[in-house]
């Protein structure tokens, strides 16, 4: 008489044991052939590693520059009067009134030759010009905040013939200015942007070579996983998961050296930096590493992806 054993698998351990070959099969044992193929790998690392930190340095810089551009035209929107030093107190009053009058402007305030001396102090590279002189080289005025910024100029063209208006220099309004700044940061911006896209192009180029030649280094192994029936997630996500962690040392990497650049210049000029670059410290720059990181997770599972689908679908 034959005796039937059962075997001693009980059914609510299979998923945790396909979980566990799951994970093993795609991550650990990719993890283990992207050491090994490291050598083959350190182009497209390095490349990435440059595209990604090129990027954040890029990133941080565009968002000053936006930050900066944001306080700029705030600051343009208000039109400082420069006062004669022999300047009566009935005229400037009657200045005072005759702008706070002027359906363009939302409020008229006044700055004495002192309170313009220590602002002055109080700007980068202005301190030692401040103290070269020994008298107040900074006139008193009357600080226009004007409503548009589209309106300054017809605020400006006003106020040129009172009397204790400064006739050499009456006003702060400089028309040519903004236009020259919005041509450079133009100029710059396309120029900067052609450069990371080719150097993008480049990273992945590389990249996707990488995983190409890892595909038919280990061509065998896949042709004897597809005669098994094993599934096509099988085959291919070790390679999806090698590119990924290709591109996830990259933007670690690159993110890293970020957040140590960013962090280091804002802590050795925070007493200047927060004018020249207003909005940028820690918080920003530990943001920009993690995008960065995501950047290049995202740049080289595209990579691989890329390069399994033309490799392997072929």
């Amino acid at each position: 008489m034959g005796v039937v054993l059962k075997a001693p698998f009980p059914r609510r351990q299979r998923p945790l044991t396909v979980a566990r070959n799951t994970f093993r099969h795609l991550f650990l044992d990719s993890a283990r052939a992207w050491v090994r193929n490291l050598g083959a790998t350190g182009p497209a690392l390095g490349s990435m590693t440059l595209l990604l930190l090129l990027s954040g340095l890029v990133g941080l810089t565009a968002y000053t520059i936006q930050r900066l551009a944001a306080t700029q035209a705030t600051d343009a929107a208000i039109l400082h009067v420069y006062l004669r030093d022999d300047a009566t107190a009935a005229d400037v009053a009657a200045l005072r009134a005759r702008l706070g009058a002027d359906p363009r402007v939302a409020g008229v305030g006044y700055t004495t030759k002192a309170a313009a001396l220590q602002h002055a102090q109080s700007r980068p590279g202005m301190s030692d010009l401040a103290g070269a002189a020994d008298d107040n080289p900074f006139p008193a005025s009357v600080d226009v905040r004007v409503r548009s910024v589209s309106d300054v100029g017809a605020v400006a063209s006003t106020v040129g013939t009172n009397p204790p208006v400064d006739p050499i220099l009456p006003t702060s309004y400089n028309p040519t200015a903004s236009d020259r700044i919005q041509k450079a940061l133009l100029v710059v911006g396309i120029a900067g942007g052609t450069f990371l896209l080719l150097l993008g192009f480049v990273a992945v180029a590389v990249t996707a070579n990488s995983i190409r030649t890892t595909i038919m280094a280990r061509q065998s192994e896949v042709t004897i996983m597809e005669l098994v029936g094993a599934r096509r997630w099988m085959v291919r996500g070790p390679f999806l998961v090698e590119g990924a962690m290709t591109g996830g040392v990259a933007g670690l990497v690159a993110g890293l050296i970020t957040l140590v650049a960013g962090v280091t210049v804002v802590a050795a000029g925070r007493s200047t930096f927060a004018q020249i670059a207003p909005g940028v410290d820690a918080g920003v720059c530990l943001l920009a590493a993690a995008l960065i990181l995501l950047a290049g997770l995202v740049l080289g599972s595209a990579a691989s992806l890329y390069s399994v689908h033309r490799q392997l679908e072929a």
